[in-house]
């Protein structure tokens, strides 16, 4: 019996030893746990905030919705009111060109143009021509009376000559008129 006693303490103490390490390995698993456990806690408190900040799926898709509907109202507008300015523009081109073609009925035509000033430039030039020719006929008489005016100052004396000439028909007759005074005198007195 002995050795059975020694044998069941020994299996009882074998396995007091394997429970005690056992033991051990749950506690240190346990506070490993427990360390994890905390962490896992305060994530989900973080987790549980960004929640309540973080819109659902049906809130964002709603904004989501309201910003196209927002978006699809203005470019609609914007359309109708680019229409509205096509419409004006249209219409403003068309009495634009209305008033072209007035004007351009109530004008000559290019080549009329050019016709009239080409006949405009020729009638000019054929009354310079014969304004010029009447010039140039002017000219020539007054070279042809110049001359003439020189061959009759080369027969007319100079003016001392003329001078001369008058004085002396002057003294000749101022003698002779004394001479025929004289001689009136001395008939009268007779």
């Amino acid at each position: 019996m002995p050795e059975r006693m020694d044998y069941l303490e020994k299996l009882a103490g074998d396995s007091a030893d394997k429970h005690w390490a056992e033991i051990q390995a749950l506690k240190s698993a346990h506070d490993k746990h427990s360390v994890t456990q905390a962490r896992h806690v305060k994530d989900m408190e973080n987790m549980k905030g960004l929640h309540e900040v973080h819109a659902t799926t049906a809130e964002r898709l709603a904004y989501l919705e309201q910003l196209v509907g927002d978006s699809a109202d203005k470019h609609m507008q914007e359309i109708e009111a680019i229409k509205a300015q096509h419409v004006k523009h249209a219409d403003e081109l068309s009495k634009h060109g209305k008033n072209a073609g007035d004007a351009l009925s109530k004008h000559a035509s290019l080549g009329d143009r050019v016709v009239y000033l080409e006949k405009l430039l020729g009638d000019s030039a054929d009354t310079h021509a014969a304004e010029l020719q009447a010039l140039k006929d002017a000219h020539d008489k007054h070279v042809q009376d110049l001359g003439g005016v020189k061959a009759a100052h080369l027969h007319h004396a100079s003016m001392p000559e003329r001078i001369g000439y008058l004085e002396k028909k002057l003294g000749d007759s101022a003698d002779q008129h004394a001479s025929e005074i004289a001689a009136l005198k001395t008939a009268h007195d007779k």
